[in-house]
């Protein structure tokens, strides 16, 4: 997903979220009323209650929800509302979305799934993503852009406000074209936090070295850098990603991490006579299955079913899932995983992940069991962007 390739991902979101804003009406507002949810969740425990992470100024769970699973074509959801619920009730009070997540419209279902909660002792933090797409050209289009995200997400100002991805999509790039605008966005930030349209500032998908350069321009305009939003789990902790959590805590950065169960590889319900449908499952094949190599990557028989057994292992001893006991890896290792979530079930499941840690030699024990694989599970995330 490296070098000059353009990834998946950014293609995707640069086709359709220009698409969309083609259209009339992609900035209706949401509407904030919406029935109570009926699922009744299981409470948070004291411990889950008190395990938090700072980021910037905010105090956040140690576990969030990320919202690209969630529906992309809705307002308002009542099973959504319920998974929010079950978040909440077992101490998660993070959310992550996206303006390219359903061209706005995960905002607006965040908004009123937020606002069907009633009044809430601990308010929950909602974080939205700019995307850095080749027709937006400079700083101002990243302050309209954070103004329309306020309003989808009804604010007043957001609590964390992301760069998506560096400014890797360059269409020109095959006719010697290349117009990097990364210093433009920053500034673009910056204007965000100085005016209050935003509480803080990070940015996602940045390896140590772009890290370096965003985090000299803000610390000379006085405005802090929160976070860094990476793909990280224990299947994939190689390629830049650990190299990037150790930077980000050396200098103060909280990091954020989607894929903590590997798309639902490191739940440990895949096996060879259970694969998800359609292209998902002829992509998950290898890593469940094995017996191939593929772009010079051997894939054993058997897959990650080594790291799925050392992981079962562990969750036993201690009453756990082997979802908790990934979700878990990334809190030990000092990263706040927003694993997505459906339905209330998985919210709850998710949440008991909360309020332990695993020990060392658990720890050691599992990066063991995920070396010994050979491989790692991307799953189409970017790549860690140095330049």
């Amino acid at each position: 997903d490296g070098g000059s390739a353009m990834p998946l991902h950014c293609l995707l979101v640069a086709l359709t979220f220009g698409a969309h804003h083609a259209r009339p009406g992609a900035h209706a507002r949401a509407r904030a009323s919406m029935s109570s949810p009926a699922t009744t969740a299981a409470k948070a425990t004291a411990e889950a209650l008190a395990d938090r992470v700072n980021a910037g100024t905010l105090s956040l769970s140690a576990l969030g929800v990320g919202a690209l699973n969630w529906p992309l074509d809705k307002k308002e959801d009542a099973q959504t509302a319920e998974a929010v619920s079950a978040c909440v009730a077992g101490g998660v009070d993070f959310i992550d979305t996206a303006e390219a997540y359903g061209f706005g419209r995960s905002e607006e279902l965040v908004r009123s799934c937020v606002a069907s909660l009633g009044s809430l002792e601990r308010p929950v933090t909602v974080a939205t993503k700019f995307a850095p797409v080749p027709w937006r050209f400079g700083a101002d289009s990243l302050v309209d852009a954070c103004r329309a995200s306020k309003e989808r997400l009804g604010v007043q100002a957001i609590d964390l406000y992301q760069i998506h991805f560096p400014d890797v999509i360059q269409p020109l790039q095959g006719i010697g074209i290349i117009q990097k605008k990364d210093a433009l966005y920053w500034e673009g930030l910056a204007q965000c936090y100085e005016q209050g349209l935003v509480k803080n500032i990070g940015v996602s998908n940045y390896g140590p070295k772009l890290l370096a350069r965003a985090k000299a321009f803000f610390d000379a305009r006085g405005v802090p850098l929160a976070s860094n939003q990476i793909n990280y789990s224990l299947l994939y902790r190689k390629q830049g990603a650990q190299a990037t959590v150790d930077w980000c805590h050396d200098n103060g950065i909280a990091v954020l991490g989607y894929f903590p169960l590997a798309n639902g590889l490191l739940a440990g319900k895949y096996t060879a006579s259970n694969l998800p449908a359609g292209m998902k499952g002829r992509a998950m094949k290898k890593y469940v299955v094995g017996g191939v190599v593929e772009r010079g990557v051997t894939f054993n028989m058997g897959g990650v079913s080594p790291l799925i057994n050392e992981m079962r292992l562990v969750g036993e001893a201690r009453g756990k899932s082997v979802a908790q006991v990934a979700l878990n890896y990334c809190m030990s290792k000092g990263v706040l995983p927003i694993p997505g979530c459906r339905n209330a079930r998985m919210a709850a499941e998710n949440a008991a992940a909360l309020g332990w840690r695993l020990d060392a030699g658990e720890v050691a024990a599992l990066e063991a069991a995920s070396d010994s694989l050979g491989f790692e599970f991307s799953g189409g995330g970017f790549g860690l962007e140095e330049e």
